[in-house]
């Protein structure tokens, strides 16, 4: 179980990282943001906390080496994955390397159902990615090919959702629906990730739900997106 959920988790995150191509396989930024009010230094004070979540979740604690760790395991074997049609695999969504005293992460959990929320300093064209989302980047086949969930091979479907009215200069929701064969078993998930740029500051929220058939809860989603883009827009303006 166990080894499905990892295959889970960095199936979605290569999934994070193709979305972030245009239709020739180019970079679409992924770099640092010139803005003059972006500050690393500031990302633990632009964080969602306890009195945010919703009615239910409870907040995870992510010990910072474990959280170097996660991101390095992620981002590895989500480079080195193998992806259909190929010009969709490209890292941009987030740098190629990051560091996790550099992008700030709140998990929060009620039963099998997960919110996270990262905040980071990159430039990020959304508009391609929603373009990416809507054209031959929608359907795609990707194959894990090192770290745990070596083996694990998944069919996707990504589709832009109508996100909620939000303080953000740009936004974009995604659905990415995925069938992952691992082992033999296959497992069908659905995850939901928001991406928005407020004042420099590239914020994202994605949930999903771990438990057989379950369904993003997407009430809890738009409201931890709203408050996650107001809270980086009033500490920021």
């Amino acid at each position: 179980m166990k080894r499905v959920a990892g295959a889970t988790a960095t199936v979605g995150a290569a999934l994070l990282l193709v979305t972030g191509c245009n239709s020739n396989g180019a970079d679409v930024n992924g770099a640092e943001s010139s803005a003059p009010t972006v500050d690393k230094a500031k990302i633990p004070t632009l964080m969602l906390g306890k009195a945010d979540l919703p009615a239910g979740y409870q907040l995870m604690e992510v010990p910072k080496d474990k959280a170097q760790e996660l991101a390095d395991s992620m981002t590895t074997s989500a480079k080195n994955a193998t992806v259909t049609p190929s010009h969709c695999h490209q890292v941009s969504a987030y740098p190629s390397s990051v560091k996790a005293d550099e992008l700030g992460t709140t998990v929060a959990m009620k039963t099998t159902s997960m919110l996270v929320e990262t905040v980071g300093v990159v430039d990020q064209d959304l508009e391609k990615i929603r373009k990416n989302a809507s054209g031959d980047c929608s359907k795609l086949t990707i194959q894990i090919n090192d770290g745990p969930a070596a083996g694990a091979e998944a069919k996707a479907d990504v589709t832009v959702l109508d996100g909620p009215k939000t303080e953000a200069d740009e936004a974009v929701v995604l659905q990415q629906k995925m069938a992952i064969k691992m082992n033999g078993t296959t497992t069908k998930t659905t995850t939901v990730v928001g991406f928005a740029k407020v004042n420099g500051y590239l914020v994202s929220v994605q949930t999903s739900d771990a438990a057989p058939g379950g369904s993003p809860d997407l009430a809890a989603f738009n409201s931890f997106f709203t408050k996650a883009i107001d809270k980086v827009a009033s500490k920021t303006s």
